[in-house]
């Protein structure tokens, strides 16, 4: 299939605001991007303090935390904002926090950027083109099984991206995290940088292993996998994007799921709970997204009021899915907003 470009409603903005909501902050990207630096510090340090101290329960805890924090240090959340070039008027910072978070958490900056914004956000969930997101039933994508494993240990997820890291580490620039075949055609410059990348990944960290297991210091290995544990939120999150909505479609507003969320988890995530928004106008700053909605909002459907009111709303589709498998839920939109454009 072509990749032709795909004529997006887009709701108009007045230049100036635009300008306005578009303006990137080093404060804000420092505060935010420090701030989960800080926490990453803090949270290895007590589960090593633990650990030394033989404060085994103490030790879990903090691991368990440490787990879910670092998903959200991922393309779950940071690493995200950060490939988009959005937090930092200061490019060298931006790059300087995209690849250490990319580091920590087993991600390759130079094969997402490419995947995300060139291929997610240009052709949202088109079947063929998008293979970042691709949709299945509800019930494929939120089960039992699944959510046990992102309690625990994701043993898909690790082996999909040790299996892309290592082979790139050895030169394969066909592998791929999201199953493009391949992402970067052989006399593209960009397969060589992404495979680059993946040596320094690989090798820092057996050198970190190594460093470790000379040490004694066992929970340090754990805490270099943890990327792979606990991965419920960032999934969690990463489901109420856009499951349950239809392919094919060139709106976002039909296909992105906007939800309010609380301060905690909003922190977390990045405010990519204004998914919509965030497709609408990538350009705009994390940090702009609510003032984005605000002007956005008259011809959006309605946010969904909360986290447990969206994940219901999945569980109605998935219902609706059981009856009719085609069927895919199309929000409802506002007296007076453009209807939503279906083809």
């Amino acid at each position: 299939m072509a990749a032709t470009a795909i004529d997006w409603y887009r709701i108009p903005i007045e230049k100036e605001m635009l300008r306005k909501l578009t303006q990137r902050s080093d404060l804000r990207g420092w505060l935010r991007s420090g701030s989960f630096l800080l926490i990453y510090a803090a949270l290895t340090a007590l589960a090593v303090y633990f650990f030394l101290h033989r404060w085994w329960a103490a030790m879990v805890v903090a691991c368990y935390f440490h787990a879910l924090f670092v998903n959200m240090m991922s393309i779950s959340a940071a690493v995200h904002e950060l490939s988009h070039g959005t937090p930092f008027r200061t490019k060298p910072v931006n790059e300087f926090f995209l690849y250490l978070f990319s580091f920590l958490t087993w991600n390759n900056p130079v094969h997402f950027r490419a995947s995300h914004i060139l291929n997610h956000h240009q052709f949202t969930l088109y079947r063929g083109r998008d293979k970042e997101v691709i949709q299945v039933p509800v019930k494929e994508k939120l089960n039992p099984a699944a959510i046990v494993s992102w309690l625990t240990f994701d043993w898909a997820w690790f082996a999909n991206v040790m299996r892309a890291n290592v082979l790139h580490a050895l030169g394969n620039g066909d592998a791929d995290f999201f199953n493009w075949d391949p992402l970067f055609p052989k006399d593209d410059p960009r397969r060589k940088a992404m495979c680059s990348w993946a040596r320094i990944v690989v090798v820092g960290y057996v050198v970190l292993l190594a460093l470790f297991i000379a040490l004694h210091l066992w929970v340090a290995i754990f805490l270099v996998f943890s990327y792979f544990f606990v991965r419920i939120l960032a999934n969690l999150t990463g489901a109420i994007q856009h499951t349950g909505l239809g392919s094919n479609v060139p709106d976002w507003r039909a296909i992105c799921h906007t939800v309010k969320l609380g301060p905690v988890v909003r922190y977390l995530y990045w405010n990519m709970n204004y998914h919509t928004e965030h497709h609408m106008y990538a350009a705009v700053p994390f940090f702009n997204l609510p003032k984005l909605r605000a002007v956005l909002e008259k011809d959006m459907p309605p946010a969904h009021q909360s986290f447990a009111a969206c994940l219901r709303k999945l569980s109605e589709i998935r219902r609706e899915q059981e009856k009719d498998p085609a069927y895919t839920w199309l929000p409802e939109f506002p007296a007076g907003a453009v209807p939503p454009r279906l083809a």
